[in-house]
């Protein structure tokens, strides 16, 4: 029973290990996010903290085409910025967020020159929830 635990335990911190922060998004954040410049030193050290935190539990991938790294820590700091005033949030019915290109159609189809392509984003909350931006 004891080795179940520590198996389970081991297998959970494994999945959930943090990065360590890419010094060059430093420069990035500060050119493109306000709100992360005008953070003092230490607060600016904390976010990064959870932005990696974030990125440890949440998958990010771009449909058919590539995510540049400019894209990805835009969409981090989106997440983060909200509640950077709760300690120790997590998002904990978000696992991954898809891009796609462009506008799709009720069938997730974006390539085509259908007219239907009118939504901007699908949220899910739930295993059966859904949402259409």
């Amino acid at each position: 029973m004891i080795l179940l635990f520590v198996i389970h335990f081991y297998r959970k911190a494994k999945r959930r290990r943090v990065q360590p922060f890419p010094y060059h998004w430093h420069k990035l954040l500060l050119e493109n996010v306000l709100y992360y410049r005008n953070l003092s030193k230490g607060r600016q050290l904390v976010f990064q903290q959870r932005m990696m935190q974030f990125l440890s539990e949440v998958y990010i991938e771009g449909v058919q085409f590539e995510l540049e790294e400019l894209d990805k820590i835009l969409i981090v700091v989106s997440a983060v910025i909200p509640v950077f005033g709760f300690k120790e949030w997590h998002y904990p019915n978000l696992s991954g967020i898809l891009l796609y290109p462009d506008n799709f159609n009720e069938d997730m189809q974006f390539g085509s020159k259908d007219n239907a392509r009118n939504i901007g984003g699908i949220e899910w909350s739930g295993r059966f929830s859904l949402r259409i931006n």
